[in-house]
């Protein structure tokens, strides 16, 4: 592997885009814990030995030298504590909030970033064809650059990756593609060539997809956006599901810190909009994996308040510590492993 000026600096903006999103997400725990009267003891950007440390209103904030991670902690949360500014003599709704507040922190920033990019730059998820190969069935169909496919055999799409799938999924079958070509709708027969693709043959036209960047008003842009978070949602918990049940596709591959650096650098290296758009479903994804009732995950800190509301009974401290460390050291060892294999994937 090469490494040029421009991709270390692509590096440089992945690993400051990443800060910013941890950063915000730690910013939202610190809020809500002051709100909620609790000491916030400590709070950090990074990890490691800070470059510098400032003591503001009895929270000591820290920027620390490995930029990725952060930290906010809070009075009580890890330890048994009763005072009244400590986590632990707060009511469970409080502890909730706290621990909801960085998750939504990450959605609201990726919701803040869609936003801007589909009001200023335009929709990147709306797609056109961006070149017809020679000699391939849509060529000999007669499909030009610039038309946009909206659907398949009387299965109409605004999701353009429905419609390739349909495609992929008819080799050497006859289908009718339904298109748009300077605003008039046109249905196209076109029979998809068998190919082999990561061992499976599928149905293949030969195109080459570009993002269109249609240019929408404010209002569809808030709407958009949140389609967009939604439809994320759904397959991230889609993709946890058959990876739990062991259905997940072998070519499917997870990634930890060092590759999600890696796709982060090779966005920026394709443009800025991509750069932003792969963050803001970078810091969805924080979001939503934090919310996992798995201890010592914000989603376990939410399970244990919830018990705690219901039962009216707080959860017993020292088995919430030992969970919280069990499940820590397993996280730890489920990011170094994968770690590993985004490291030996350079090589």
């Amino acid at each position: 592997m090469t490494f040029s000026i421009v991709s270390l600096i692509n590096i440089v903006y992945a690993l400051l885009a990443l800060s910013v999103i941890i950063a915000a997400h730690e910013f939202g725990h610190l809020i809500a814990a002051k709100k909620a009267g609790m000491k916030v003891e400590r709070f950090g950007i990074g990890m490691g030995p800070p470059i510098f440390s400032i003591e503001r209103g009895g929270t000591k904030y820290s920027l620390c030298w490995v930029p990725i991670g952060g930290f906010c902690q809070i009075k009580g949360e890890e330890t048994e504590n009763a005072d009244n500014d400590s986590y632990s003599a707060k009511p469970p709704f409080q502890k909730f909030m706290v621990a909801f507040s960085g998750p939504f922190a990450n959605f609201l920033i990726s919701f803040v970033m869609m936003v801007i990019i589909f009001n200023i730059v335009g929709n990147p998820f709306s797609m056109k064809i961006g070149e017809v190969l020679p000699d391939q069935p849509a060529s000999l169909a007669g499909l030009q650059a610039e038309d946009r496919l909206i659907g398949v055999n009387g299965d109409y799409s605004e999701n353009t990756q429905e419609i390739i799938r349909a495609i992929n999924d008819n080799p050497e079958q006859e289908i009718l593609l339904h298109i748009k070509r300077n605003g008039e709708a046109l249905n196209i027969p076109i029979i998809p060539a068998e190919t082999e693709r990561d061992g499976q043959i599928v149905g293949m036209i030969g195109i080459q997809m570009a993002p269109s960047y249609d240019k929408v008003s404010f209002f569809s842009s808030v709407t958009m956006s949140i389609r967009q978070m939604g439809q994320f949602f759904h397959e991230m918990l889609r993709f946890v599901g058959r990876w739990i049940t062991g259905r997940l596709d072998q070519d499917v591959q997870v990634a930890g810190p060092v590759g999600i650096i890696g796709m982060a650098a090779e966005t920026a290296s394709v443009s800025a909009a991509a750069f932003i758009i792969f963050i803001a479903f970078l810091s969805l994804n924080l979001g939503m994996l934090n919310l996992f009732p798995i201890p010592p995950l914000d989603g376990g800190k939410i399970l244990f308040a919830l018990w705690e509301g219901v039962t009216k009974k707080p959860v017993n401290k020292k088995l919430e510590i030992w969970v919280n460390t069990a499940g820590f050291f397993l996280l730890i060892s489920l990011i170094i492993f994968v770690t590993f294999k985004d490291i030996l994937g350079f090589f």
